[in-house]
């Protein structure tokens, strides 16, 4: 202590600094609470409204603040986003406040502004002006300048707050903007799972694609968000958020362009774009864009690109629905309507209020199963991908042309008056389908048989139009090919007769309605029985006997072929075999037919010649009818070979009546014809005997020159088996000599006889 200062003086200068270091002291230990408190909050897992909730509440605790509130800049309001301090309907939050000096000053500085005493009217806004405010502070929520958010105290002590106020507001506001960033992070991160089955429900795409423009916004924050596809090299604008008229105007746009977008980007300095990923390529792409120079915050890309592919999974499972759709409602080879959406169709038809009626056409190629089996499936997939353009050709715009199944097309006529357009529409179609077409290079002669019915609405129903349009092409095909034939009542029962028998015919056997009749092969020199052609029969209950030309293709069509014809062979060599007991049996041959289906099935040959063997025949004992309008495929070729070899004889029926005979004679092991009963009985008749005589020839000399052995068909008469015995044919079968006898019956016509000519040599 020096002399020149009072001891009072140098007393009270320690004094002050005790004081001093006593407040500073207590304003650290204050100060290190508060921020105590304030980090512990950031360190709650809390979601964001709380934790803003519970930090303003705790700010105006430590800073003894009247108001305390978070608001953001939105053009020339200050909108407030959370507050402690103010009425809960308070207009601040929807109204916002004017845009003071202050909150200017901040933004434009994003530094901490405060003021005391004289705070200007301007900078206390609304119900917070009738507080007597006394001092204020503004904080950036971030220090970077594109900062739009603010925290904001209002207090009415009169005590300004101090730099270190200012600077751990300045730290809680920085700290806080990252808490609120990551919880926003994590908030989008557990919402993209929750997007993704909002996407998922879309099974169309327009609404898809607005949904996700929708998502797109709220995932990024953005002020805009859209949608762009690519398109046979544009860009459409598909859906999008916030774009304005004049922006939308500018679309389309070239694909090239995309990458800049002057247009969608003019005014949004910040834009984000990722593109939607797909198998078959990015053919998307979504944008989100702010307006103001903020930027998104961090990971958004991450996010959109998250976004994107859920968006895309979305789409391709749209695509995947509308291909089922379509595969569901479309015919997979000529892209018509199929049957389904034919139904569909003519039940809307029907039940709509109309005074006109609607029309059906039932549409059946002629002679399609023919070109199938000549050239196989590929050609006739081909013939009736032509078909399917012609008749697009014929159809009026407002019609249904529609794929029934197989060679069977149907079209619908909305708005017919009378039952006369549809015959002349039916007889349009006939017409433009009666031509040629180029079927694996060769030309095939294509027409069509055509049923027509009409329906009133409101009565008429679809099984009923499609039954009774289905009986009328029936009655057209029975007229001949390229025939048009509208509804009548007994072209109805005849369908429904034909279908009932469709469906007995699977059990005719089981219920042993079926049976075999045996037709002699003769000598027409010494009537000598040399063979048996066995003939299979149906004897229904109701119908009666069932016609060969009505069931046979009935069979055919169901497959119910394969077993009978298994079972007609199975029956004819055991009684073959009994007969070979008798002693005027030895050597007697039996003749089967073979439908075409078959032929074609897999190791046929193998299951004939067990058969045969079964019975205890040789396989020489048999003779296979193959008709000549079976249209043999080269499977078929090595099925006859096999027999061949084994010693069975092949017989070609109906010979002379199609135009591949020749082809047949050089490419299977035929050893025998069958001259068509249509020649056989010509050859005695006026007018065109001689016809009829020149085509017998000219079978026997190519018989003669093959080495083949010919048989007559339908012989009837005596003068048949005269004429047929001068031109050298020496074997037949007719009504002369026998009809088709049951087993019993035909045995009592066995007598001696000459053996068969030798086994000719077989061509090759």
């Amino acid at each position: 202590m020096t002399a020149d200062v009072p001891a009072d003086s140098e007393t009270e200068q320690l004094r002050r600094q005790l004081a001093e270091a006593v407040d500073a002291a207590r304003d650290a230990y204050r100060d290190t609470t508060r921020l105590i408190q304030l980090l512990d909050l950031l360190g709650r897992p809390a979601g964001s409204a709380e934790l803003i909730g519970d930090m303003l509440n705790v700010l105006s605790d430590a800073f003894f603040a009247d108001v305390v509130c978070m608001a953001r800049v939105c053009g020339d309001r200050l909108i407030v986003s959370g507050s402690c301090g103010l009425p809960e309907d308070d207009p601040a939050y929807t109204e916002g406040w004017p845009v003071g000096e202050a909150v200017r000053r901040t933004l434009a500085t994003a530094e901490p502004t405060a003021l005391h005493r004289d705070v200007p009217a301007e900078d206390v806004p609304g119900s917070v002006a009738g507080l007597g405010i006394r001092s204020a502070a503004w904080i950036p929520l971030s220090a970077e300048p594109y900062a739009d958010t603010l925290l904001i105290l209002f207090r009415s002590l009169d005590q300004p707050f101090a730099v270190p106020d200012l600077r751990m507001l300045t730290s809680v506001a920085a700290r806080l903007h990252m808490a609120l960033e990551e919880r926003e992070r994590h908030a989008i991160i557990e919402q993209l799972a929750h997007y993704g089955h909002l996407l998922a429900r879309h099974l169309e795409v327009e609404p898809l694609l607005d949904e996700a423009a929708g998502l797109l916004l709220r995932l990024t924050r953005a002020d805009r968000a859209w949608v762009v596809t690519v398109e046979g090299g544009q860009g459409r604008l598909r859906a999008h958020r916030g774009l304005t008229p004049g922006i939308i105007a500018d679309w389309p746009v070239p694909a090239k362009s995309l990458d800049d977008l002057p247009a969608c980007e003019a005014g949004l300095p910040e834009v984000l774009k990722v593109a939607v990923s797909r198998e078959n390529g990015a053919t998307a792409l979504l944008c989100a864009g702010r307006e103001q120079a903020r930027p998104f915050a961090q990971g958004t890309l991450e996010i959109m690109t998250i976004f994107a592919n859920y968006l895309g999974v979305a789409l391709t499972n749209a695509d995947l629905y509308h291909a089922l759709a379509e595969r569901a409602t479309r015919d997979p080879l000529t892209g018509l309507a199929n049957r389904s959406a034919l139904v569909s169709h003519l039940d809307t038809l029907l039940s709509a209020g109309d005074p006109t009626r609607v029309g059906v056409l039932f549409c059946d190629l002629d002679g399609f199963k023919a070109v199938n089996d000549l050239f196989g499936h590929e050609a006739g997939d081909e013939l009736l991908l032509q078909v399917a353009d012609r008749l697009r050709g014929s159809v009026r715009p407002d019609d249904l042309l529609a794929r029934f199944g197989g060679d069977e097309f149907v079209i619908v006529l909305d708005r017919v008056k009378q039952l006369s357009e549809v015959a002349e529409i039916g007889a349009r179609v006939c017409a433009d389908l009666d031509d040629r077409l180029v079927v694996c290079g060769e030309q095939v002669q294509v027409s069509a048989s055509i049923g027509g019915v009409l329906g009133v609405r409101g009565q008429a129903t679809p099984s009923a139009m499609l039954r009774d349009a289905d009986a009328a092409m029936y009655v057209a095909k029975a007229r001949g090919a390229g025939q048009v034939e509208v509804f009548d009542e007994d072209a109805s029962h005849r369908s429904r007769d034909r279908l009932d028998l469709r469906a007995e015919l699977l059990l005719a056997r089981s219920r042993g309605q079926l049976h075999l009749a045996y037709q002699p092969i003769f000598a027409l020199d010494s009537r000598a029985i040399v063979a048996f052609e066995a003939l299979l029969r149906w004897t229904h209950p109701h119908h009666g006997i069932v016609p060969p030309d009505v069931f046979i293709p009935l069979a055919e069509e169901t497959g119910a072929i394969v077993e009978i014809g298994q079972w007609v062979l199975a029956q004819a060599c055991r009684q073959l075999a009994l007969w070979h007991r008798l002693p005027e049996g030895r050597g007697l041959g039996m003749s089967v037919n073979l439908s075409p289906v078959q032929l074609h099935q897999p190791q046929a040959a193998e299951r004939t010649l067990d058969v045969i063997r079964a019975a205890g025949l040789h396989p020489a004992d048999i003779w296979l009818e193959i008709t000549e309008h079976s249209y043999l495929r080269h499977e078929v070729t090595e099925y006859a070979g096999a027999l061949g070899a084994a010693g069975v004889h092949l017989v070609l029926d109906d010979f002379g009546t199609a135009y591949s005979n020749l082809s047949y004679l050089k490419r299977l092991p035929i050893e025998i014809l069958k001259i068509d009963k249509s020649f056989v009985s010509g050859v005695t008749g006026p007018g065109g005997g001689q016809i009829d005589l020149s085509i017998v020839r000219a079978i026997l000399a190519i018989a003669d020159s093959l080495g083949l052995v010919a048989i007559a068909e339908g012989i009837e008469t005596e003068d048949q088996r005269t004429a047929l015995r001068s031109l050298g044919c020496r074997l037949g079968q007719g009504y002369l000599l026998s009809r088709p006898l049951p087993a019993a019956q035909a045995g009592l016509l066995l007598r001696p006889r000459p053996q068969l000519p030798a086994r000719a040599h077989r061509v090759g």
